[in-house]
């Protein structure tokens, strides 16, 4: 399967003044091309799958085909901004990951994770009537190696030794959509005052102290 979307939130947290960007887990370039289309930079990628590689070597700077579990960044270079977005979660280590691209990040560079959250009020009620079933996407995809919640995705970016800068939750109260002019405000409220509760993914930004 080729994957390529871009992730608004991620896109949002992007520094426009970052000339080199690390996309980790690039899929088929997406990213990169918004990007491109509001501002110069260069841009380099990184995923598993050759098609994947193949296709955004069209937009990027370089790609590379690796297996981000046993990835150990030579020759990468240096970054003002490093994106991992929705790709933690596939890995049996990701604190290692982070750690070893720790050292790509220029003095002043971002790093940009973004997760789901496996305690989205969705996935409560179906545990607390006894299910915890994996999918082919979304929140309990089967390709999750590990899961997080509002404290323990705060702790991969920290632990693998950056500074917490910025964090918050994107989702919606239930059933806000039917409510008008109230959904916007409701939703800004369910995500800020109960974020591991109504976010079903959170983005983190992080810093080299």
């Amino acid at each position: 399967m080729i994957y390529g979307s871009v992730n608004p939130p991620v896109f949002a947290r992007l520094p426009r003044t970052a000339q080199t960007i690390l996309d980790v887990g690039c899929g088929d370039g997406t990213l990169a091309r918004a990007i491109l289309a509001e501002w110069p930079a260069k841009i380099t990628g990184i995923t598993h799958s050759a098609d994947e590689a193949t296709r955004a070597r069209d937009v990027m700077e370089q790609v590379l085909v690796a297996d981000l579990d046993r990835f150990d960044g030579v020759g990468l270079g240096q970054f003002d901004c490093v994106v991992c977005s929705h790709v933690l979660e596939h890995l049996v280590n990701p604190w290692q990951l982070l750690r070893t691209l720790r050292p790509r990040l220029n003095s002043g560079g971002t790093l940009i994770v973004a997760l789901p959250n496996l305690l989205f009020w969705r996935n409560r009620l179906a545990m607390l009537a006894g299910h915890f079933r994996y999918t082919d996407g979304g929140l309990m995809d089967r390709t999750h190696c590990k899961f997080f919640d509002w404290q323990t995705a705060a702790e991969v970016v920290t632990q693998a030794g950056f500074e917490l800068a910025g964090r918050s939750a994107h989702g919606a109260w239930p059933g806000s959509h039917l409510l008008g002019p109230l959904k916007v405000p409701l939703d800004r409220f369910a995500e800020s005052a109960f974020p591991g509760l109504f976010g079903w993914q959170f983005v983190l930004v992080g810093r080299v102290p």
